[in-house]
């Protein structure tokens, strides 16, 4: 520690995983048509792989995706590597499976939602000096899982499953007891709200409400 503040922790690889551009954000579809859906995939992928690209000890970012092509063109001009997910594991769990077997970099992972338009730097700074082997940030109903920290790099850590889906919060929480890891639970207020619904998106800091809807017609 220097000056009482945890320092990040070095080398820590952000997974990403990305729908296509067809299926995201299906439960918007009373609010906004495929195209808006479409574009507003766009926007908060960019933000949030822009916001993990900025924070401190984050080395490496990987998207990993069942549309590469949807997920390079969204991507454009960012230093971020793309990962194909096979039809034949489909699935959120699926592919970060994959992409651990794929990447098998030491050091921390990182799994980010692509969705999280409030996110910060300081967020996830404030999860990387965390030192407890899994910190996982919750969302606004503090029963799902935003953003996920493992850090565990023994026989406990590989041995970890993601449980993200209904209630992932508590999923996630009982696989680490059983792995016998620490877990740490973080509620943060840019970190907290993801994109999925209207009353989301009554949830959000007005200015981030602005930024977006800047970029994307029909939400204001």
């Amino acid at each position: 520690m220097t000056g009482g503040v945890p320092r990040p922790v070095p080398g820590t690889t952000a997974v990403v995983p990305l729908r296509d551009g067809v299926s995201g954000k299906s439960r918007l579809a009373a609010v906004l048509d495929a195209g808006s859906r479409r574009r507003l995939v766009r926007v908060l992928a960019r933000h949030v792989v822009t916001t993990l690209l900025a924070a401190d000890g984050i080395e490496r970012v990987v998207v990993v995706t069942a549309d590469p092509v949807f997920a390079r063109e969204t991507l454009a001009g960012l230093d971020v590597e793309v990962l194909e997910q096979p039809a034949g594991r489909p699935g959120l769990n699926a592919a970060l499976e994959l992409a651990r077997e794929v990447l098998t970099v030491p050091g921390p992972l990182l799994v980010a939602h692509a969705d999280l338009p409030a996110l910060s730097p300081a967020d996830v700074a404030a999860l990387l000096a965390t030192d407890t082997p899994l910190v996982v940030a919750a969302d606004r109903y503090r029963s799902g899982t935003n953003l996920l920290l493992l850090r565990a790099e023994d026989d406990a850590g590989r041995a970890f499953r993601f449980r993200f889906g209904v209630g992932s919060l508590a999923a996630h929480l009982a696989e680490a007891e059983s792995r016998g890891l620490g877990a740490t639970v973080v509620h943060r207020p840019g970190t907290a709200v993801d994109l999925d619904t209207a009353d989301d998106w009554s949830q959000l800091p007005d200015e981030v409400r602005a930024a977006v809807g800047q970029q994307v017609p029909g939400l204001l």
